[in-house]
């Protein structure tokens, strides 16, 4: 009887391959080079009206003129202010008044109704009542900001101490800790990740009414110079600040996404990312 052998066979020539974050970077670069070529030919070719949307080239090199001038830099830095002033309000009453509310039953019936009624008040309309009681200053953008941006903050905060595991909470509460252990040992760590996920989707709404602050209260800042350079009739000054609102917004995402990463690991979201 004759034994058959297997001969394993030389693995195969593998071709070299970039890392994955390198080629997640390429794409994305490739997709906004294609976007801005697209852009530039259809107003070139007339597909766009070139009295009113300017090539991208003429609004690339209109932001790099504004970036060598000093005004560019205050101006982001008056937003800048407003943003993270009206964010941190947020945080402060909507983080704790989301405990209390979800640690309590009888408080989550209660106020599901106003919350639902005041959440769905455009911020923006705000604005004439806000410019009459305060004028066009720091205050009303940030309280502009506090109150639609404090929503999705205190119902995610809400939602994640619904969230926690109850055969956790049932352990914790044989132990007979008391309600501040609780809290900081089990139900603040359950929630956090949705705290972190309703920050995120905060901190881009603070922005959107941080420049709709400015541009339609005339608050300082990025909305207001958008503003005068429509008034002006500089298309090209004009989407070059649209251009650094947008990426202000994409360098906000990446940056609370990295944080979210390194403050909570124990977060769903970011166990699937690792396998």
């Amino acid at each position: 009887m004759t034994t058959l052998t297997h001969t394993p066979r030389p693995p195969a020539a593998t071709s070299p391959r970039f890392p994955l974050p390198q080629r997640r970077l390429a794409t994305r670069a490739a997709v906004v080079v294609a976007a801005l070529a697209g852009w530039q030919l259809a107003v070139q070719s007339g597909l766009l009206p070139s009295s009113s949307i300017p090539t991208a080239t003429q609004s690339l090199s209109a932001l790099a003129s504004m970036t060598a001038t000093p005004e560019f830099w205050m101006t982001l830095g008056q937003s800048a202010v407003g943003w993270v002033a009206g964010l941190a309000l947020c945080v402060v009453l909507a983080v704790p008044v989301g405990l209390l509310i979800g640690t309590s039953e009888f408080l989550t019936r209660s106020t599901r109704l106003m919350i639902d009624f005041l959440r769905t008040i455009p911020a923006v309309a705000l604005t004439p009542v806000l410019l009459l009681i305060l004028g066009s200053t720091m205050e009303m953008k940030v309280l502009l900001v506090v109150f639609g941006a404090c929503w999705p903050l205190l119902t995610s905060t809400v939602d994640g101490v619904h969230h926690v595991d109850p055969v956790a909470a049932d352990t914790v509460r044989s132990l007979r800790l008391s309600r501040f252990d609780r809290m900081t040992r089990l139900v603040l760590p359950s929630a956090l990740p949705f705290v972190v996920t309703g920050l995120r989707t905060s901190a881009a709404i603070a922005l959107m009414l941080t420049t709709a602050a400015e541009y339609l209260g005339s608050a300082p800042g990025l909305g207001k110079s958008l503003g005068i350079a429509q008034q002006a009739g500089g298309v090209d000054v004009m989407f070059a600040w649209l251009m650094v609102a947008g990426l202000l917004g994409v360098a906000l995402n990446v940056v609370f996404l990295h944080l979210e990463r390194r403050v909570i690991p124990w977060s769903p979201a970011n166990r699937e990312a690792v396998k």
